[in-house]
C-alpha cells in the first residue's frame, strides 16, 4: 500500500514538472512573438513639439545620429535617428536599408502624450536579416524606456514575419514597388532630388542616410494632401482610418524610398501598411478596404517622383 501511495505521489509530482515545463515552453514561444511598436513611456500634457525635442536631445546624448522629424499634424510628430550599428546590419543585405531607420513617435491622445518606436527585432525578422540588433534595442530602451511592445495582440514569431504578408494574394518584402530605372545611383538621386524639392504630387524629403558596404541610400518622405499628394496616398488620411487603437502607430511614417544603383523602390503598401498593422480586420470601419485605393495611388505617387517611365512598346505582339 506504502508503494502504491509513493507511486501515486510520484506521478503528481511528476504530472506537476511537466504542467510547469509546458508553461514555461509556452511563455517561451509567447516571448518569441514580436510586436510591431514599443511604447517608451507616457507623459501627461499635450506639448507634442516640445516633447519631441526633449527626446531628440536624449537621442543625440546617446549616441544615436538624428536624420530628420516630420510634424505629421498638431497631435503626431515624429523624430528619426539611426545608429552606426543599425547601419552595420542593414549593410549586411542589399536590401537591408529599411531597417536604418527609426522612427520616434510623440502622438497627443486624449490629454496625454504617447511616445513609442518602431521594434527593431520586429522589423529584423520582417526585411530578413540575419544580424543582431540587440544592442541597438538594449539602448533604445535605456535611452527612452520601454513599457511593453504593442501593435499585434498575440504578435509574429520569426518564421511568420521572414514569409509575412497580410493575406494571400497579397505582396511580400520582395515584391516592392518599383519607382524608376536610372543609369546609376547618381542619376537616381539627381532625379529624386529634382522631384522632391519641388514637391512633385505631394511629396517632400524628411531624411536620407547612405548604407555602408551598399550602393544604396535611402530617403524618407512625408506624403502630404496639403502639398497636392492625393488624398488616398496621404500619410495622415491614412492613419486617420486606421491608427484608432489604445496605442497609436505614428512611427509607421515616414515611408522609406530605397535607391540600390540605379534603381528606386518602395515597399510595397500592402506589405508595408499590413506589417505595421498585422491585426487590421479586412472589413469594417477602420480596415483595409476602407483604404482599397490607397496602394496604387500611393505607387502612381510615387513613380512620379521617382522619374518611372513605361516600356515602350516594340510593336510586336508575342
Amino acid at each position: 500500500m506504502r508503494a502504491i501511495h509513493a507511486l501515486r505521489g510520484y506521478v503528481r509530482a511528476a504530472g506537476m514538472v511537466a504542467v510547469v515545463a509546458l508553461f514555461a515552453a509556452s511563455q517561451t514561444v509567447a516571448a518569441d512573438n514580436y510586436r510591431p511598436f514599443v511604447l517608451a513611456y507616457t507623459e501627461s500634457g499635450t506639448d507634442v513639439s516640445a516633447e519631441a525635442a526633449s527626446v531628440r536631445e536624449r537621442l543625440e546624448g546617446a549616441d544615436f545620429r538624428f536624420l530628420g522629424e516630420y510634424p505629421v499634424s498638431d497631435d503626431r510628430h515624429v523624430v528619426v535617428v539611426t545608429h552606426d550599428d543599425l547601419l552595420s546590419v542593414a549593410g549586411s543585405e542589399e536590401r537591408g536599408g529599411y531597417i536604418a531607420p527609426i522612427r520616434v513617435a510623440v502622438t497627443a491622445v486624449d490629454g496625454g502624450l504617447q511616445v513609442s518606436y518602431n521594434n527593431p527585432e520586429y522589423f529584423r525578422h520582417a526585411y530578413r536579416l540575419d544580424s543582431s540588433v540587440d544592442n541597438v534595442t538594449n539602448r533604445l530602451a535605456n535611452t527612452l524606456g520601454a513599457e511593453r511592445d504593442f501593435g499585434s495582440e498575440e504578435g509574429l514569431s520569426e518564421r511568420d514575419l521572414n514569409r509575412y504578408r497580410y493575406t494571400f494574394g497579397m505582396e511580400r518584402f520582395d515584391a516592392p514597388y518599383e519607382l524608376g530605372s536610372h543609369g546609376s545611383r547618381q542619376a537616381a538621386l539627381d532625379e529624386l532630388d529634382r522631384n522632391l524639392s519641388s514637391r512633385v504630387a505631394g511629396v517632400s524629403e524628411v531624411y536620407r542616410v547612405d548604407i555602408p558596404g551598399q550602393d544604396v541610400t535611402v530617403i524618407g518622405v512625408a506624403v502630404r494632401e496639403e502639398d497636392g499628394a492625393a488624398q488616398d496616398s496621404a500619410d495622415l488620411h491614412q492613419l486617420g482610418i486606421v491608427d484608432v487603437g489604445e496605442f497609436r502607430h505614428t512611427a509607421t511614417v515616414p515611408i522609406e524610398i530605397l535607391v540600390r544603383g540605379g534603381e528606386i523602390e518602395a515597399l510595397h503598401m500592402r506589405f508595408r501598411k499590413a506589417v505595421h498593422f498585422p491585426d487590421l480586420r479586412m472589413l469594417g470601419d477602420h480596415s483595409f478596404m476602407r483604404l482599397r485605393s490607397s496602394p496604387g495611388a500611393l505607387e502612381e505617387t510615387l513613380r512620379e517622383v521617382g522619374g518611372f517611365e513605361e516600356e515602350e512598346d516594340d510593336g510586336f505582339d508575342w
